[in-house]
């Protein structure tokens, strides 16, 4: 008889999605959220994912269950990188 085992939606042999299938399901799952916001929160939303799922392989460093942990973390830093800049930009223009 031939057989095996049944076929996994992961690729072969695995039975546990990967990291990157992971996040890529959550920030998938947003879509509906996106469709609500107004087109200029949109555009902002649509480069915060789009920072997010290049960035994934670093969140994947994390030790975490939930993928959000990761991808909060992620975005929080991006933010905080981006507010320090704008501190540096205004405190040469006061000089």
């Amino acid at each position: 008889m031939m057989g095996g085992p049944p076929c996994s939606p992961f690729g072969m042999g695995r039975s546990v999605p990967t990291w990157r299938t992971r996040v890529d399901e959550e920030l998938d799952a947003l879509t509906p959220y996106r469709r609500l916001l107004p087109h200029d929160e949109g555009q902002v939303l649509d480069r915060m994912v789009a920072h997010l799922r290049n960035r994934r392989g670093v969140a994947g460093m994390l030790p975490a269950h939930d993928p959000w942990t990761a991808l909060l973390l992620t975005a929080l830093l991006e933010a905080w990188v981006r507010l320090e800049a704008l501190e540096r930009r205004v405190e040469g223009d006061a000089v």
